[in-house]
């Protein structure tokens, strides 16, 4: 069995194991060996051990032991005295040390956080407490911001922790002030019933509870953003990659992508030389890059700072990265603006070809088209681009359409084709050069009509939202026999059929005063 003796600390009796008694002595020595034997000392020790009173009566019940674990624990909180030494011996002031974040426990009313943020910033904890209930009717946010700086934040429990808090320099005056601070009101708690030390107790043991929940949830929300971290730098270095291969080099995109977008072969930014008329394609595609990659790059960033959790002046490459992006931004804009301004004004092309059959009995006419790919050998299709098609033309980079065929009724004696070449230019002259540039064509012999499948815009004139609109006016009582090469051609919403495209082709129809009808 442990000997134990009893003492007298601070005017309060207490039981104290013999190695607790002993660590207590030799610190209270150590103390008064340090600060000397002036009355201002003498005072400071006499605070000092009402202090050591205070924090046993926290830790204790009535009649039970003190050990020696708790000596040294309360020794630890109050300070050691190699620090109350060094302060003493100084005799003069040494600069502020470096100002810290903890919570005040001479100012909480909870858990000294707004008593502590006070401190650091100069200002009345009035103004944190007002905020913080403020930001109560934002969806709760302020309790979640209360307890993760009640997690994150250290109490500042000794002296130089709290002087670490003000910002104050070490000085003999200002530690014997802060002791003193410390042990106000102690003697009023010291006498305050054994029903109220339990109550005390309770709350602290609540308190502790609540504390390591909070530490369990916020692991928990560690955990969490690691793994975030973790997710977007992998998902953005993907994105970054992409960017970089479909932009600058030869990908290869499936159909599928963005729609009726596809790509096969070729780079974004050979398609932008293809169709935009601009003088060099690079005015749109590093922009672009730019635009797309700036934000991409500052996620990976954000991504590395939270899974590494590092300090970093960054703020001269933010500024530098946010005003690359805004002159890309701008250049791209300004680009587009004088592409869009080529587009101003419509105008079109419109010719006319007359089908002659051979005898008056001849009135079915066979139309067809062919497949450019297979029947062309210097032609090969290299990207699709929604409705618009990039093709390789005896060894040039050409921009190709889909025509619409559409079969009209006439009344006038005889079948005929038009075809309406449309374009847009920066004015109606512009635009009418711009659609008689585009190359199309109809082979006519007797009642054989041969489309093509596609038309051509020339490498002069680039993208001019030119289209192609091929128009049979047929008579009553003329038919058309209407090949399965022109399944593609072929309008889907015919004036005089209400059939769909597939279901058309393959078939002979006969124009009637109510539309086409399937010859009999």
């Amino acid at each position: 069995m442990n000997t134990t003796v009893n003492v007298s600390i601070g005017g309060y009796s207490f039981t104290l194991e013999e190695s607790a008694y002993a660590a207590l002595q030799n610190y209270l020595n150590d103390v008064k060996e340090k600060l000397g034997n002036d009355n201002t000392a003498q005072e400071t020790v006499n605070d000092i051990e009402f202090r050591i009173a205070e924090l046993v009566s926290e830790k204790i019940t009535t009649g039970q032991v003190v050990t020696s674990e708790t000596i040294s624990a309360i020794i630890e909180r109050i300070g050691k005295p190699e620090e109350i030494g060094e302060v003493k011996n100084s005799r003069a002031s040494k600069p502020p040390r470096p100002k810290r974040l903890y919570r005040n426990p001479d100012d909480s009313i909870i858990a000294g956080v707004c008593g502590g943020l006070a401190a650091y910033f100069r200002v009345d904890p009035l103004v944190f407490r007002i905020l913080f209930f403020a930001l109560l009717f934002l969806r709760g946010f302020g309790i979640l911001l209360y307890i993760i700086l009640w997690i994150a934040m250290p109490s500042a429990k000794t002296p130089f922790q709290k002087m670490e808090m003000l910002g104050k320099a070490e000085n003999t005056d200002d530690l014997g002030k802060r002791i003193q601070q410390e042990i106000s009101n102690t003697k009023e708690r010291l006498k305050k019933s054994n029903a109220g030390n339990v109550f005390s107790k309770t709350v602290t043991l609540f308190r502790q509870v609540l504390l390591y929940l909070l530490k369990a949830l916020l692991v928990t929300i560690k955990a969490i953003a690691l793994a975030i971290g973790v997710l977007l730098i992998a998902s953005m270095l993907l994105v970054f990659i992409a960017l970089v291969g479909t932009i600058f080099f030869t990908t290869s995109i499936g159909p599928d992508f963005i729609g009726s977008f596809g790509a096969v072969g070729m780079s974004l930014n050979e398609i932008i030389a293809s169709v935009f008329d601009i003088s060099s394609s690079y005015w749109i595609s590093i922009p672009l890059f730019l635009t797309l990659a700036i934000p991409v790059v500052a996620l990976i960033y954000a991504g590395i700072r939270i899974l590494f959790r590092f300090r970093a002046k960054d703020g001269a490459i933010g500024i530098i990265a946010a005003i690359i992006w805004a002159s890309a931004v701008v250049t791209l804009s300004l680009t587009f603006f004088f592409q869009v301004r080529g587009l101003s004004v419509s105008d079109e092309i419109v010719m006319a070809y007359e089908v002659s059959p051979v005898n008056d009995k001849s009135k079915i006419i066979l139309c067809k088209s062919y497949n450019y790919l297979t029947d062309s050998t210097s032609m090969e299709e290299k990207a699709q681009i929604l409705d618009w098609k990039l093709v390789d033309f005896k060894g040039k980079q050409l921009l190709a359409g889909t025509p619409t065929l559409i079969i009209e009724k006439s009344e006038e004696a005889k079948p005929r084709f038009e075809v309406i070449r449309k374009a847009r230019g920066v004015n109606s002259f512009t635009a009418q050069s711009n659609a008689k540039d585009i190359e199309y064509s109809i082979t006519l012999k007797d009642t054989l009509a041969i489309v093509d499948p596609i038309y051509i815009i020339p490498e002069k004139t680039k993208w001019k939202s030119q289209n192609v609109t091929v128009i049979l006016y047929l008579p009553v009582g003329y038919g058309i026999y209407i090949d399965e090469t022109l399944n593609d051609v072929l309008h889907k919403n015919q004036p005089y059929s209400n059939y769909w495209p597939d279901e058309m082709v393959g078939k002979t129809w006969i124009m009637t005063s109510n539309g086409l009808r399937i010859a009999r």
